[in-house]
This record gives structure tokens, C-alpha cells and sequence, in this order.
């Protein structure tokens, strides 16, 4: 057995010592922040404001200068090299739903993929200045972001895009992890050209039309700030999305990596692209049907083959074959847009998200009994509904509020 000199030693420890932090590792930190230590994150608890502390840490060490009076966020800044008083914004929310709530994938990994690009582009700043947040309030109606809105660091006018990440390392309904969908490049000729330019990088870039948010019971999709040219951009929607089992051992992380590369590639170029406009009018993606066929072709697997999900699967093969009709070119019409693509991406989120199948079940329910003036089973369909909240399916604060308040004035006498 080899001899261990004390001069050894001392080299080992200091080189552990003098080591950044998670340097590096998008999974260290997703590890991190979803373990017990920071108690699921939940906003205004002391576990979400040791998440804040460190990410400012990691911030720091990725060699940003941290922005002061972003509270409840965490802001940092990397300088742009020609335009340092236009910026991009990149952020992610790192709230959870606290207690046995993880929120790994939604979204402690999208924290530290936004942490790991900001360390490549820190290393070779664009022409921009970028500024990355970390969001408060992500699960509670996108409280920080609407907070950041009303009381921006920089000014709106000159922030010319945004882009935020939620929901990575699961795949859609855990198909295609190395795949991201961009939602809403359609109102930005510039923003599509970027994302069209690294479509095919380290990782698959899908864009999607932003209307199909109406399906996917996320609210981090529908991240706006005012009318600013917004991206969306996710791994999807999947089946431990907003439960006890979004936990980082259901994470890819090999693909992870990937998203970073491609993610740091398109902000550069977001950045540096001379000017960037919004379009009242949609412009949608020539390849936006062929991702759809791609996405319900990987998920219709997953659909169990029952007598009960025939119908489901009649459904599959009538979409499949009207995507391949409209293979290669923009869907654009609306109600073209409402029979092909909304009906693909309602079946993509019924597949890949039972728990809010589920929901949305028992709250249609609820509402039906109460039109019809049946309190007594409306009552009990809001009960249900909560018991799925509290042990399965995590909602907002004022979803939660709302429902106990219907359920109070449905029981007076």
C-alpha cells in the first residue's frame, strides 16, 4: 500500500479548499438546491433565501458583478463589450413548493443551466450587456418577474429581448431530453433567425408557436415582461411536473450539457444582433408541424394500449397524419393553427402530464355541479381537488385560496 506524505496531504486539502464552488456542474447544483437543506424553496422561507445566497455565490464565482436592490431576486450583470447599456435578459425562476416538493427539474435545473451560461458567456462577453435573474415567485403567478417588471434594474427601453428557462433534464414526458422547445420566436423575425442559426447545435432547437401555452398548466411559459421580444424555453413538460417525484435522480444530465452549449451559442448571438424588433403579427416556423409529428411520434408510446385509451389513440393517428400534410410549411391560418397544431400540443400535455389531466378533470367538475346548483357535489369535487394539490399536484397560492373560498360559500347555509 502506497505511503501518504504529510506535503501530499497538504496539496490535496488546499487544492479542495481553493476549488469555486460547484464550478462547472449543472448537476452539483441542481443536487444542491433540491436537497433538504434548502426545503423545497418555497417563496419567503428561509430554505428559498439560502437558494438566493447561493446563487448569488455562484454568480459571483462565475464572475458576474451582482446587482443590489433585486430582492426578492437575485440580479447579475456581465458587461456588454460595445453596447453596455442595451441588454438581454436571461432568467429562471428557482422557487419551489417547499416541503417534500424538490422541484429539481422545475426548476433548480434550470437555474443551473442559466448559471452555467452565464460562466461561458462571462469568459467571452457579447456586444450587449446581459443580465441574468434568478426569479422569485415562479410558482406563485410569476410574483418576481411581474415584481421586476414594475421596478426594473435597467431600463425596459433599452432591454431588448428576454429569454426564460424552466423545466430541464426530464424531456417531454421523458422523450427527447437533448431537445428544447423555444416558444414565441414567432413575434421576432431577429429572435427566429438566431434560434434558426443554432437549430442544430449540441442540442435540438424546436420552435414552437406560443399559443400552444394555453395547453401546457405552466405558468412559467407565460413569463412576459411588458412587450418585450420574450423566448420561452424549455426540455417540456413531464410526468413528475409539479410533485413529490420532480426529484434530481429523474434528471438527464449528460444532456444538460448540451443544453448549456447550445444555449450560450443562441444568447451570444441574441446579443449581439445589431437590433432586434417585435412583430404584432406572427411570422410561425416552416418546421414547427414536423417537431409536432416528432414530439406525438416519441410519446405515443407511452400512451398505454387499453381498450379505454382506443379513442386516445384513434386521436394520435388522425393528428399524425394531418402533421405530415402540413409537413415543411408554416401553419399559419387559425383555424388551421386550432385543428392541427393546438390539437397536437393537447394531446403531447394529456400524455406527458396526468397529474394536470387529472386536475383539470376534477375543477371542470366542480364547475359543472355548481352551474347545475348541485352544491353538495360541487363541494365534493373542490375537496377532491384539493386533496390532489396537497399531495400530488402542486398549484399556486391563490388557486389553492380561491378553491377554498368557492368551497366555503358553496357549504353556507
Amino acid at each position: 500500500m502506497p505511503r501518504v506524505t504529510l506535503s501530499a496531504i497538504f496539496l490535496l486539502v488546499v487544492f479542495w479548499l481553493f476549488q469555486p464552488a460547484l464550478a462547472q456542474n449543472p448537476g452539483a447544483i441542481i443536487k444542491r438546491l433540491a436537497s433538504v437543506e434548502f426545503a423545497g424553496r418555497a417563496s419567503k422561507t428561509a430554505g428559498h433565501q439560502k437558494a438566493a445566497d447561493l446563487i448569488s455565490t455562484l454568480f459571483r464565482e462565475a464572475g458576474l458583478k451582482l446587482l443590489s436592490g433585486a430582492e426578492p431576486n437575485v440580479a447579475a450583470l456581465i458587461e456588454g463589450k460595445t453596447h453596455k447599456d442595451e441588454f438581454v435578459i436571461v432568467g429562471a425562476h428557482f422557487d419551489g413548493f417547499g416541503g417534500e416538493f424538490a422541484g429539481a427539474m422545475d426548476n433548480a435545473a434550470g437555474v443551473a443551466v442559466m448559471i452555467e451560461v452565464a460562466r461561458v458567456l462571462a469568459k467571452q462577453p457579447p456586444q450587449r450587456s446581459v443580465l441574468f435573474i434568478a426569479f422569485d415567485g415562479g410558482e406563485q403567478n410569476n410574483a418576481g418577474a411581474k415584481r421586476y417588471a414594475e421596478h426594473p434594474l435597467v431600463p425596459l427601453a433599452k432591454t431588448v429581448a428576454a429569454i426564460n428557462l424552466s423545466g430541464f433534464g426530464g424531456g417531454f414526458g421523458d422523450q427527447l431530453h437533448e431537445s428544447l422547445f423555444v416558444i414565441g420566436a414567432e413575434f421576432s423575425p431577429q429572435l427566429a433567425a438566431a434560434v434558426t442559426k443554432h437549430k442544430r447545435s449540441e442540442a435540438w432547437l424546436a420552435m414552437l408557436g406560443d399559443d400552444m401555452t394555453q395547453f401546457a398548466g405552466a405558468e412559467h411559459l407565460r413569463f412576459k415582461l411588458g412587450q418585450l421580444p420574450t423566448l420561452n424555453v424549455t426540455n417540456g413538460i413531464h410526468y413528475a411536473y409539479h410533485s413529490k417525484a420532480d426529484v434530481p435522480g429523474r434528471i438527464n444530465f449528460p444532456a444538460l450539457e448540451k443544453h448549456v452549449a447550445t444555449l450560450s451559442k443562441l444568447v451570444a448571438e441574441i446579443a449581439n444582433t445589431p437590433k432586434i424588433e417585435r412583430s404584432a403579427q406572427p411570422t410561425y416556423d416552416s418546421d414547427e408541424a414536423a417537431e409536432w409529428l416528432r414530439l406525438l411520434t416519441a410519446l405515443r408510446e407511452n400512451v398505454l394500449k387499453t381498450s379505454a385509451n382506443a379513442a386516445a389513440q384513434s386521436q394520435i393517428d388522425d393528428v399524425l397524419l394531418e402533421l405530415r400534410r402540413f409537413k415543411g410549411r408554416a401553419v399559419s391560418e387559425p383555424k388551421a393553427r386550432e385543428a392541427v397544431i393546438l390539437r397536437a400540443a393537447s394531446i403531447c400535455f394529456y400524455i406527458a402530464n396526468p397529474n394536470g389531466v387529472e386536475y383539470n378533470s376534477l375543477l371542470n367538475a366542480a364547475r359543472d355541479y355548481e352551474q347545475k346548483g348541485d352544491r353538495a357535489q360541487a363541494v365534493a369535487f373542490y375537496q377532491k381537488l384539493l386533496k390532489l394539490i396537497e399531495t400530488e399536484y402542486r398549484r399556486d397560492d391563490q388557486t389553492v385560496a380561491d378553491i377554498r373560498a368557492r368551497i366555503t360559500k358553496l357549504s353556507a347555509k
